[in-house]
């Protein structure tokens, strides 16, 4: 059995070798770069399904200053990495005005409660399924992170 464990552990650490998609720093400032002129409605642009393999998917958003949009996913839990910029991000407490635009997924105005954090670049943030979060972009700042979303097992 002994002799099995590293030809085991191999096998597993081939797929880590043979990475198909690389996103380079510059490439994703670049991205932030072609999003900030391209913000929209909720005072943000979003390049979606940079990645997408049914159970997760990736995405570039960037964000300005505005009201933005609080929202829970039923299903997805996301991940961000901050690539430039700060925020203020609020998790938890109750979504203000919520509608459910696609099954599972809700939005509102703002969140009542929560706990408030100011993200930067370099940082990494987890946002487990269920929980209400809010990215707020205050007058002189912006924000850009690439986002993994994931559905846990």
């Amino acid at each position: 059995m002994k002799n099995l464990f590293p030809i085991l552990l191999s096998l597993l650490l081939v797929p880590l070798a043979q990475a198909q998609d690389v996103f380079t720093a510059q490439e994703l400032e670049q991205l932030g770069e072609t999003l900030s002129g391209q913000v929209g409605s909720n005072n943000a642009a979003i390049l979606d399904n940079i990645i997408d393999e049914g159970g997760y998917f990736a995405a570039m958003v960037h964000r300005e200053p505005g009201p933005g949009f609080s929202e829970s996913h039923a299903e997805w839990a996301d991940l961000y990495f901050v690539t430039s910029g700060t925020a203020t991000l609020v998790t938890g407490g109750t979504i203000v005005n919520p509608t459910e635009d696609d099954p599972g997924e809700v939005r509102g105005t703002a969140i009542d409660g929560g706990t408030r954090q100011r993200i930067s670049a370099g940082d990494v943030v987890h946002i487990p399924v269920g929980v209400p979060h809010h990215v707020l972009v205050e007058a002189g700042d912006q924000v850009t992170y690439f986002i993994f979303k994931a559905k846990p097992e």
